[in-house]
């Protein structure tokens, strides 16, 4: 007689051919795994002795060495493992791997026939690379010997995941006849995931990061943005999944299509997820007109040995005053400089025709303790925050202030461009990356209330809200993020107006390059570890769609450092693959420049034509970028092990209790 089968099972499950125990103690099993990826994640940091607002108390980072010894150690570690995994034959690790997959898949379905139909097709490369990675991190990081064991125990929590879901992928798609299988896109997209849960939990649990926030959410909920959101990504996921049938042909089960484009498969969604909303914006864009609104501005520029560029600057602001018409205070808050900073500033003042502006100095406390200083003395209801190697649009002002006409908005960003005053190779590249960045993907973030941060280059925001929320947090790297971060949770939108122009200083050097984006990265660490969603609640996509991004990213974007590196060897250690040589390099430079593609037609739109010709070295530059993401890793401080006990959930701080009320009703 049959064993009766649970309902929520496919009548083509049910019957004795599945063993349902050995089902439902798998599929227990890989929840219970899942949950040992988010617990950490969800209890509150022990390392950061800060409030939770302002003040972030945690170990300093240690600054890269010049030549970087930990980096390229990285590298060759990834290329021994490389050749480990492609020429070890006895045992042949792709085959261990293959194997455990098929015992646990034929042990659920009895059917070892069909099961091995299925693990013929598999291709552990994906695996390898976070398996790569993982080994890699736990060689390279300070730390003792009992943290690198931890991280390295990760690898086994991976493979464990992995196993079980392709095994249980197999399982449904042999009982039920669904096109489910562990080499198509919902595997792709598992195994990422998984890779993403595993990397965030050695995140949290090795590194030392900050607590999370306590400003209290007051948003309420707003269906519209969740909703357009959501559809959005499932249209998106959508397209893939019907594209991806063409990489699990069988004529391209061993081309180059299907061992390396899963890697890009969290590129190419979330850069496509952006084109609905971008079209939705384009359609119903609805920008503030300039009018008889002049309220009182006051603009608050942090600067530390800026004697370069902060005269170019000020004048840059009296022309965009006097465009404006309305009174405007700039303080320049000099943070300790060291060099002619303060009497250039000062000197340059005293030529100002249509702004009131005063020099704030202080020892040096850092860029966010310069911020705080000139925003406690601030009085008008608008303000802005303005990086001193930048230079503003005349008309930065004019557009930017009507805004705020809304109750409901809180902040507001310009469209960045490099400075020209000098042009590198990096300049050319970076205008590319802008154009992408600011003219599509933000504005597209923008229609869901999406937008993660507004650079300080240029940053319009409300000084209420700014001070509920503590001001910005000393101590960490990020804190104009934090800042777009808290005023969307105390209920206001965030919005980026591509009339309002603001030139950015650019790295004129490799290292200088690879250093900036070194603290843009570990900022995203410490951004994430206060306002993840585990620990501080979703106030909407700007939460919810930014953890799902950055925690597909943080596999993905170390998995592309091994990538290859395992490619190159593939290529010249396998005869079948070596003809392939040219296509991996192609499929290489293709990933990784989705944003490229979308860049250049409106390179071409505003003629930056001396960009466009740079444009076939892009995937240096993205490479590049991608070796900062790692060495924010390897800068981080490392916890002892074993750690002290990660707290609770801690309550939030009241928003009387901020020292401010918030100003008007933003509307919900």
């Amino acid at each position: 007689m049959a064993r009766p089968s649970p309902f929520w099972l496919p009548d083509q499950v049910r019957g004795d051919s599945v063993d349902i125990s050995l089902l439902v103690i798998t599929a227990i099993l890989l929840v219970v795994l899942l949950a040992a990826c988010l617990l950490p994640v969800y209890a509150d940091s022990a390392d950061d002795q800060g409030d939770g607002r302002t003040n972030v108390i945690i170990p300093g980072y240690t600054r890269t060495p010049v030549y970087r010894p930990r980096t390229w150690a990285f590298l060759a570690v990834a290329a021994l493992l490389g050749l480990l995994f492609l020429g070890l034959h006895r045992p042949s690790l792709p085959a261990l791997y293959a194997a455990a997959v098929s015992r646990v898949a034929a042990a659920i379905t009895h059917d070892p026939a069909s099961v091995n139909g299925y693990v013929a097709r598999l291709r552990p490369a994906l695996a390898f690379f976070a398996v790569g990675y993982i080994i890699t991190i736990a060689l390279v990081i300070r730390a003792d010997l009992g943290r690198r064991l931890a991280v390295l125990a990760h690898v086994a929590l991976y493979l464990a995941m992995t196993l079980l879901t392709q095994a249980l992928m197999i399982t449904v798609g042999i009982a039920s006849g669904w096109l489910v299988a562990p080499f198509g896109i919902e595997a792709t997209l598992a195994n990422l995931l998984i890779g993403g849960l595993v990397v965030m939990r050695l995140t949290f649990t090795t590194f030392a990061l900050p607590r999370a926030t306590t400003v209290p959410k007051i948003r309420c909920p707003r269906l519209w943005d969740n909703v357009l959101a959501w559809c959005a990504l499932g249209s998106v996921i959508t397209l893939l999944v019907a594209a991806y049938a063409f990489i699990s042909q069988q004529a391209n089960l061993t081309s180059a299509w299907q061992v390396f484009l899963p890697l890009y498969a969290v590129t190419l969604l979330f850069t496509l997820m952006y084109v609905p909303l971008w079209l939705i914006w384009w359609l119903n864009r609805s920008l503030p007109q300039p009018g008889s609104f002049r309220p009182a501005v006051d603009i608050i520029i942090p600067a530390y040995n800026e004697e370069e560029n902060i005269a170019r600057l000020l004048r840059s602001i009296d022309v965009a005053v006097e465009r404006y018409g309305g009174p405007v205070r700039v303080i320049v808050s000099n943070d300790g400089s060291t060099d002619s900073t303060g009497p250039i500033a000062a000197e340059e003042i005293t030529r100002l025709r249509h702004a009131r502006a005063e020099i704030l100095s202080s020892p040096n406390g850092g860029q966010a303790a310069a911020l705080n200083r000139g925003l406690a003395i601030t009085d008008a209801e608008i303000a802005i925050r303005v990086d001193a190697d930048c230079v503003l649009g005349p008309d930065a002002l004019v557009y930017s202030v009507p805004w705020f006409q809304d109750p409901a908005i809180g902040c507001v960003g310009a469209m960045e461009e490099p400075r020209t005053d000098t042009v590198t190779w990096f300049h050319r590249l970076r205008t590319l990356e802008t154009v992408f960045q600011f003219r599509f993907a933000r504005l597209g973030q923008s229609m869901v209330d999406g937008i993660v941060v507004v650079p300080g280059t240029f940053t319009a925001f409300r000084r209420a809200p700014a001070e509920a929320a503590g001001g910005f947090p000393t101590g960490m790297n990020g804190e104009d993020a934090d800042l777009t971060m808290h005023i969307g949770r105390l209920g206001y939108r965030v919005v980026v107006d591509p009339r309002i122009r603001s030139y950015e200083d650019v790295p004129r050097s490799p290292g200088e390059f690879v250093e900036q984006r070194t603290r843009w990265a570990r900022a995203g660490f410490h951004v994430y570890a206060r306002h993840v969603p585990l620990r501080s609640g979703s106030a909407g996509p700007r939460v919810w769609f930014w953890t799902l991004r950055r925690g597909f990213s943080w596999f993905s974007i170390q998995a592309g450092l091994v990538a290859p590196i395992y490619l190159l060897e593939l290529a010249l250690t396998n005869p079948s693959y070596r003809q392939n040589v040219v296509t991996f390099a192609l499929l290489y430079a293709a990933g990784g420049g989705v944003a490229l593609a979308i860049s250049l037609p409106y390179a071409i739109k505003y003629r930056y034509w001396q960009s466009i010709m740079w444009a076939p070295t892009w995937f240096a530059y993205a490479f590049l970028r991608r070796i900062a993401t790692l060495e924010a890793v390897i800068s981080l401080p490392a916890r002892p092990f074993p750690a002290a006990a990660p707290a609770g959930r801690r309550a939030p701080v009241p928003v009387a209790e901020a020292g401010a009320d918030l100003v008007g009703t933003p509307s919900r």
